[in-house]
């Protein structure tokens, strides 16, 4: 479904907001999907840029289809995949979750997340990256904006894993990012060698 199909639908105090998320994505080439297909190809995206898939392509398809608002790809000029956003919108139950460490970024309880006409308690960002140094700087931009225009009154959240995500977490919590705290969340420890 596209953008301006899924604007017209939106209800509910999260509304305003949430329609100028989509407009501030769509500037920067990130349009929101449901598709299996364009999942699937941000897990290559995020293996390629990441050095793996944070969750299956099924777990973003369900946390996708519960918030309307969770999963948005950019494209370039040949359809391939190029980058791709992908946000936790966390009721009270999921904002409490994260605070006692019980969020699984995995594989996220449905239950934890807004529904598409819900206010958010807190927004998680889940995961991002950026192709080319173009669509890495896309990737900022778009979620910085977001998070200035569409909602700073807001708690955010970032568990930053690459060098891209800690600039784009140092510019979120700049001083004008606006009236809500961000929070990093630690990575966990690696275990592997001990």
């Amino acid at each position: 479904m596209r953008d301006q199909d899924k604007q017209h639908r939106l209800v509910g105090p999260d509304a305003p907001a949430t329609a100028e998320l989509f407009r501030i994505f769509a500037r920067h080439g990130f349009t929101s999907s449901e598709e299996p297909l364009d999942v699937a190809d941000a897990s290559t995206v995020a293996v390629t840029a990441l050095g793996g898939a944070l969750a299956s392509p099924d777990i973003v398809l369900a946390c996708q289809a519960r918030t309307e608002r969770c999963f948005f790809i950019r494209r370039n000029e040949a359809g391939e995949a190029s980058g791709f956003i992908a946000l936790l919108f966390l009721n009270p139950v999921g904002f409490e979750a994260l605070m006692y460490g019980r969020l699984s970024p995995d594989q996220p309880d449905l239950d934890q997340l807004t529904a598409p006409d819900e206010r958010a308690s807190a927004i998680y960002v889940w995961c991002l990256a950026g192709v080319s140094e173009a669509d890495k700087r896309a990737v900022v931009r778009a979620v910085t904006e977001a998070r200035r225009k569409a909602f700073p009154h807001v708690a955010l959240f970032a568990r930053p894993m690459s060098r891209e995500g800690r600039m784009m977490t140092a510019a979120l919590d700049a001083p004008s990012a606006g009236a809500a705290w961000l929070g990093w969340v630690p990575q966990a420890a690696d275990t592997s060698n001990a």
